[in-house]
């Protein structure tokens, strides 16, 4: 049976944007051994460039980037922790950063367009080491982690629109409904339908802040009305549907 592809249905929602710029505006780095000036180790800090610690002297910047995931509303980007580090070894990581430099150094034409997908690589690279490390932590990468839960967040995120029942996810996991229940809570540290309604609403205010309108987003999501999404909208922002799709239009 093939594995759950646990996060191009992420990946697609929220568009990568990456830019070379100064180390101190930077949340990705590529760091070279200062004595050697081999490429040796990747920093990535997927918040705010103010969490960002000090360089260890050990290294030298070779390329400083800026990496913006999809904000706050990102549920993986917020799950991450506050630093990704990762030393680099022979193989094909190592393959991928030094391409990047290589990129980066030579200033061919097209640049911009192959390092947006270099450094979209290179982060799904970042993201599957984050999943295999993040075991232990209450959150999304624990959830994903979980070869058995994270058949059911996936279809969660794959299909937010189906009329989803605890016993159908519980199903997905190949789990009962006690055990599946138990077992999502103490991973991602919410019910299943916590997460499925976080999961709506955060593409529903997407698609609204694109000037979408309400009554197609509520049907889009599985709202059985525009009244219905109008209120867990209001609940979870604080303001209406309308309002966030009126400011879309203004702007």
């Amino acid at each position: 049976m093939s594995k759950p592809d646990r996060l191009s249905a992420l990946i697609a929602r929220f568009d990568l944007q990456a830019e070379v710029t100064a180390p101190e505006q930077a949340n990705l780095l590529l760091l070279a051994d200062s004595t050697s000036g081999e490429l040796s180790q990747i920093e990535f800090w997927p918040g705010s460039v103010d969490n960002k610690t000090s360089i260890q002297e050990d290294y030298t910047v070779l390329i400083a980037a800026s990496i913006n995931l999809g904000g706050d509303v990102n549920p993986l980007a917020t799950s991450l922790p506050e630093c990704v580090a990762i030393p680099l070894e022979e193989g094909s990581l190592k393959n991928l950063a030094l391409l990047i430099v290589e990129e980066v150094q030579d200033q061919r034409c097209g640049r911009h367009s192959t390092l947006q997908r270099l450094f979209e690589v290179l982060v799904v690279m970042l993201l599957r080491r984050a999943i295999q490390a993040n075991t232990e932590k209450i959150g999304l990468l624990a959830g994903l982690s979980d070869q058995r839960i994270c058949k059911a967040i996936v279809a969660i995120h794959e299909r937010p629109e189906f009329d989803w029942h605890i016993e159908d996810l519980a199903d997905t996991a190949g789990l009962s409904r006690s055990q599946f229940m138990e077992c999502f809570k103490n991973s991602v540290g919410q019910t299943p339908a916590q997460y499925l309604r976080e999961w709506r609403l955060t593409l529903a205010r997407q698609d609204l802040e694109k000037g979408e309108r309400v009554k197609t987003v509520a049907k889009r999501y599985g709202y059985g009305s525009q009244e219905a999404l109008s209120r867990a909208f209001s609940q979870r922002y604080h303001c209406s549907p309308a309002k966030v799709r009126s400011i879309s239009q203004a702007g």
